[in-house]
């Protein structure tokens, strides 16, 4: 079987609009206390699912020839490209509602805070609190691994990928199981966001890092049913994060669910609806560090405007799903796209062209301020 070369993971990129929507869900049920807790699922945990699509998708697309301090440069300013425009346009409209006497889930708005934001570095560890737009916590999460990424590339480079598997497995038992003195309660790495959230990403994107590895090993054995056996273990899932939070177990089905999605899905070509999945991928990003906006500015005022009750709930979030995702489409085609590619044309030489990534995966996660139950 030839092996074509995948431009781009649509399916994958589906996956990233069903798990932003399932974190705005996941925020959005909290504005009332009546709701069932039905609706109460770990979706927070998806944040995890990003860091890991986010490594997969970065060491899968990232050209071997690009070395040295100037490819890395050239990799830092991309990568910054993709996300900061929409992190700075989100952090200026949370000062101005700072300003105007508006403020959300946090009321944190200091100076200090704004520095924070700004340097994208509210997930160091360096605040004891979540500030403006609190989702953007994982986005600092992102760049902390970012700036790791040579580094994790050499050790996977260097070891096989069961030991590096093995390395995974043991990064994920110490920082989630481990009691460090960083967290209170056993398993809070996966609630972790303003503390130290960066290293929860940290086993994610490496175990990204992994999965691309495998991915460029098994590729030629790709067909159908095994994209159809990654959709329905994604499914699974959904459904096991909405009956009980399992960190480990959400993980393994992540983990799994992306590594034969992406081997099946490089078997054949036309997917069926392919440029609508790209463009709902396209969203997801916007559709993660919008939605606290919207939820403050409009959803909230409009379900008590309306008095709304719990039982109304599942036609509300519909709404509110499509709305958001219409904002977020409008979002990217007239902001966050233009602002990448003009920051990239700035940028000194150019990756080669087998750089492009194939599914822009950014943490969405998506900030949750729940507890590890809640991995927000």
């Amino acid at each position: 079987m030839e092996v074509r070369e995948q431009t781009r993971f649509v399916i994958l990129d589906f996956y990233r609009f069903v798990a932003a929507l399932g974190v705005f869900i996941f925020h959005l049920k909290n504005i009332d206390t009546g709701i069932s807790p039905a609706w109460n699922g770990s979706y927070g945990l998806f944040v995890d699912m990003f860091f890991i699509l986010s490594g997969f998708v970065i060491a899968y697309s990232y050209p071997t020839s690009s070395t040295g301090f100037r490819g890395y440069a050239r990799f830092l300013v991309r990568r910054i490209a993709r996300i900061y425009p929409l992190h700075l346009l989100t952090l200026l409209a949370f000062v101005v509602l700072a300003w105007i006497g508006i403020s959300g889930p946090t009321s944190h708005a200091s100076v200090t805070d704004f520095i924070h934001n700004a340097l994208l570095i509210q997930a160091w560890g360096v605040s004891d609190h979540l500030s403006f737009n609190s989702p953007s916590w994982s986005i600092s999460a992102e760049l902390f691994c970012y700036l790791l990424f040579p580094l994790l590339m050499l050790l996977a480079g260097r070891v096989s990928a069961l030991t590096l598997a093995i390395i995974v497995a043991c990064l994920y038992g110490i920082l989630a199981h481990g009691h460090l003195p960083i967290w209170q309660d056993r398993s809070q790495m996966y609630g972790a966001n303003y503390d130290y959230g960066m290293l929860r990403a940290l086993p994610s994107f490496l175990n990204g890092i992994l999965l691309a590895i495998l991915f460029k090993q098994f590729r030629s054995r790709g067909t159908k049913p095994v994209a159809l056996a990654g959709i329905l273990v994604f499914l699974v899932s959904i459904l096991v994060l909405n009956v009980f939070a399992k960190p480990d177990l959400a993980i393994i089905l992540f983990s799994l669910a992306i590594l034969l999605t992406a081997i099946g899905e490089s078997a054949f070509k036309g997917i069926p609806g392919a440029a609508w999945l790209g463009r709902l991928g396209n969203t997801s990003y916007a559709i993660y560090m919008l939605h606290e906006l919207l939820l403050i500015l409009l959803f909230k005022p409009i379900w008590h405007r309306l008095g709304l009750q719990p039982s109304d709930f599942p036609v509300f979030a519909l709404v509110c799903c499509v709305i958001l995702t219409i904002a977020a489409g409008i979002t990217y085609r007239l902001v966050e796209n233009p602002a990448r590619k003009l920051l990239n044309r700035l940028t000194p030489g150019a990756l080669p062209k087998q750089a492009a990534e194939p599914a822009r995966v950014e943490t969405l996660d998506l900030r949750q301020t729940g507890q590890a139950a809640n991995a927000g």
